[in-house]
């Protein structure tokens, strides 16, 4: 019996100091962070039912928040079409997700052309939004191909308000035609923004210049760079969207008929051709070569559509079967974390991130809009005593060096950053939560 003591008293302080070495040489050098994109990966979700038909919903296939911070609330769906006649329409979300949240639906008179069969949409901080047009001629003539991006300014005093009546063409600032069957947008700033061009089989930068009145047609200071090297595929019916990583600089494309992500450098490729712009003048019109593009995932994607970025993880969703996809981008190559199945199969088309991290997501044939939030738990407290405390950080330490085992519930508070194991680094995250 004593001996039995005396071993455990002499393994005991060398495990401890061993211990502490080891936390001591892992919080010099490396301390993960959370990220709350990974918090849904635990499955301690809550998906709710935002917005329906009666809102106006009619056909939605993307979305976007507004970027202006006092408007930051307002969440903006478009729709492939309206409640009747030609055209794609908007419902814009105020205080979204709120308790005090209220739609307003609105179409252009002249939608019919400028929101033909409306696919995307990108809201710029500049307070102008742009949306694609998933046809081939916007007139309707069966061998045109007048087709592409329609910029709008977000003013409510403006917008499907101004010459809906007159011999203006509506509400519209510009609109530039190279681009028929245009599937995905994102916008790079200002006028500026990146089009799925699905007629061409390229990607597209649109620069409209300055905007022309409103209800205007002079595109000629308008712009284009075709990347024809970017190769992509649209699949008819879908939308493929596009957003730029502000960390990297990348434009990460949805490219749904090749069943794959990419991602390209916008800043890269030279001028290789100029090309004629059909049906109207413009100021450039370039097609580009030796643009830096790879490819980020193509393992089990069916038809992705939906794409955000958010705290270095990429978002996409599948159409086929409903899985929201969360990717690191911080690592080369890019890796899947993991999938969050909704079970809604032929439906998701466009999902957005919405400030406060929460995913927000529109189903194109049940004219549905849904939000997914996290069940709120409280990292680090393990046994559930409603804070944090040297317990949870015995806990923890205890269950990582084997001692003991934890609960689900336990381990999924035990899991700090996110990363589906429970280690050293958790350890160091509820000491950091203590201490604060």
């Amino acid at each position: 019996s004593l001996e039995v003591m005396k071993m455990k008293k002499s393994k005991s302080p060398k495990t401890f100091f061993i211990s502490i070495c080891l936390i001591n040489f892992l919080f010099i050098s490396f301390l993960q962070s959370q990220n709350i994109i990974d918090a849904f990966l635990i499955g301690n979700n809550t998906t709710t039912l935002r917005g329906t038909q009666e809102d106006g919903l009619r056909t939605p296939r993307d979305l976007d928040f507004h970027k202006d911070a006092d408007r930051q609330n307002e969440l903006w769906v478009i729709n492939e079409s309206n409640m009747g006649g030609l055209g794609g329409s908007t419902v814009t979300y105020y205080n979204a997700g709120q308790d005090s949240q209220w739609a307003e639906y609105r179409k252009d008179s002249w939608s019919g052309h400028f929101m033909h069969t409306a696919s995307a949409i990108a809201i710029s901080e500049n307070s102008t939004f742009a949306n694609t047009l998933d046809c081939q001629d916007a007139n309707n003539n069966a061998s045109g191909l007048f087709s592409g991006l329609t910029l709008w300014d977000s003013d409510t005093s403006i917008y499907a308000r101004v010459h809906q009546n007159d011999g203006m063409l509506g509400s519209h600032i510009d609109m530039i035609h190279q681009s028929p069957f245009s599937e995905g947008i994102a916008s790079a700033g200002g006028n500026v923004y990146w089009l799925f061009d699905g007629y061409h089989n390229a990607i597209c930068k649109y620069d409209f210049g300055v905007p022309h009145e409103t209800g205007g047609d002079d595109h000629s200071d308008g712009s284009v760079w075709r990347h024809s090297d970017v190769a992509v595929d649209r699949v008819p019916g879908l939308s493929s969207h596009m957003e730029i990583d502000t960390v990297s600089g990348w434009l990460y494309i949805a490219d749904t008929g090749n069943e794959r992500i990419l991602r390209m450098d916008p800043n890269s490729g030279q001028f290789a051709q100029n090309l004629n712009p059909y049906g109207e003048p413009l100021a450039l019109y370039w097609r580009m070569s030796g643009t830096d593009w790879n490819i980020v995932a193509d393992t089990d994607l069916i038809y992705p559509t939906g794409l955000d970025i958010y705290d270095n993880r990429l978002l996409v969703s599948d159409f086929a079967n409903g899985d929201i996809i969360i990717y690191d981008i911080t690592q080369d190559p890019v890796v899947e974390l993991g999938r969050i199945e909704t079970g809604l199969s032929n439906e998701i088309m466009g999902l957005k991130v919405s400030p406060e991290g929460a995913i927000w997501f529109v189903c194109t044939n049940a004219n549905e809009l849904y939000q997914i939030t996290i069940t709120p738990i409280l990292m680090g407290d393990l046994n559930g005593d409603g804070i944090n405390n040297l317990m949870d950080v015995l806990l923890c330490v205890q269950f990582v060096m084997g001692i003991s085992e934890l609960e689900e519930d336990e381990l999924n508070r035990a899991d700090v950053n996110y990363d589906g194991v429970i280690d050293i680094f958790d350890v160091l995250l509820i000491v950091d939560l203590v201490l604060d």
